[in-house]
């Protein structure tokens, strides 16, 4: 039986490529297989917002560094971070989405600051609440906009019955 040149190893008369190596017979460079990349379709990651709670107690909180929470919206998914020394994190991905809410009281709205409950479909997070945090109508729209997005890209719609 021949042998490769490439690898050494021995071959059935007539092939074309070795079965060790994959260098053609005739010395032709290996051949890799070609597999669908399993990150072909998908996107980068992006931070579109991040932000804490931001009422006065907080802000005094954050002087002290006691502040810990912390609110993060991704082009993939929603993520909250809380705890001093435990940390608890708790993430909806964006396709879950159902639905938004600002609530605001009239302090809330004096100061520039609001609560926005995200509705999921998510089992351990059904509600997902940032509370007090700047400008909440903005990062509504913020994350509004990326859950569209999220969706038209992985061509998911959702039909109510009546």
């Amino acid at each position: 039986m021949p042998y490769c040149t490439a690898c050494g190893s021995e071959y059935k008369q007539g092939a074309k490529f070795c079965g060790e190596c994959g260098t053609g017979i005739d010395g032709t460079a290996p051949v890799t297989a070609r597999h669908p990349s399993a990150s072909s379709n998908t996107t980068q990651e992006v931070v579109l917002w991040k932000g804490k709670p931001a009422s006065i107690s907080d802000r005094l909180k954050g002087v002290v560094r006691l502040n810990t929470t912390t609110y993060t919206i991704t082009s993939q998914r929603i993520m909250v971070k809380t705890g001093l020394i435990g940390k608890n994190v708790e993430e909806i991905e964006l396709l879950r989405v159902r639905d938004l809410s600002v609530a605001q009281s009239i302090t809330d709205r004096m100061l520039g600051i609001g609560t926005l409950t995200v509705f999921s479909d998510d089992a351990s997070a059904p509600q997902l609440l940032f509370r007090k945090i700047r400008d909440a109508q903005t990062v509504k729209d913020v994350l509004r906009k990326a859950v569209r997005d999220e969706k038209i890209a992985n061509n998911i719609s959702y039909r109510e019955q009546i």
